[in-house]
């Protein structure tokens, strides 16, 4: 079994895990429903906090799924969202699939260089005169960098959204991209077809 089979076994069997385990406790809470309503409130919230970070594996799961289909280093760039992340700089990486984005975006600057954890995390630094943008990814190559994508035209009434997450719905709304976000606050998160999906680094 080779490395990235391995990572994926190991993800796919924390994640049953885990839902095994919810499934356990759901069990038990329908078979005492009526006898102890008071440890029915408390199990109802374990449950919600381990979906919680179910979604979280499940995320990660698919996510390097889906890297791993377009690319050779995924593991690289991994491994960059999780410097990233530990250090608080935001970042937003384009993912190429089948789609041209290049008529999509406002292109940047041209980088066309292999895909390295240490020229991304260079690129997201925040006195770097590029990290105020997105990078674009095709294949194993650094296409450009600073990017300006298109921002979705959703109203979102349930709270608020910064830039980096308005473009990555924007361009995922139009395009079949997997657009990677890191935020100033550490989190991570993909979006895809619309939709984002928190993930962990860890």
């Amino acid at each position: 079994m080779d490395i990235a089979n391995s990572d994926f076994s190991l993800l796919r069997t924390e994640l049953i895990k885990k839902l095994t385990r919810i499934e356990e406790i759901l069990k038990n809470v329908i078979f005492t429903f009526e006898q102890d309503r008071v440890q029915l409130l408390s199990d109802i919230d374990d449950i919600s906090k381990r979906f919680s970070e179910s979604v979280s594996v499940a995320s990660t799961y698919f996510l390097n799924s889906i890297l791993s289909e377009y690319t050779n280093h995924y593991k690289e760039i991994s491994f960059a969202m999780h410097h990233l992340s530990s250090k608080r700089q935001g970042a937003l990486i384009v993912i190429q699939r089948e789609d041209l984005i290049a008529p999509l975006i406002s292109q940047g600057t041209p980088i066309f260089a292999k895909i390295s954890t240490p020229l991304l995390e260079s690129i997201f630094l925040p006195e770097s005169p590029l990290h105020a943008g997105a990078v674009l990814i095709q294949g194993d190559m650094i296409i450009s960098a600073a990017n300006v994508l298109p921002l979705t035209d959703q109203i979102f009434w349930d709270r608020s959204f910064n830039a980096r997450e308005l473009a990555a719905i924007g361009l995922s709304e139009r395009s079949d991209a997997l657009i990677l976000l890191v935020f100033d606050n550490g989190l991570t998160s993909f979006c895809l077809d619309g939709h984002l999906y928190p993930f962990s680094t860890t």
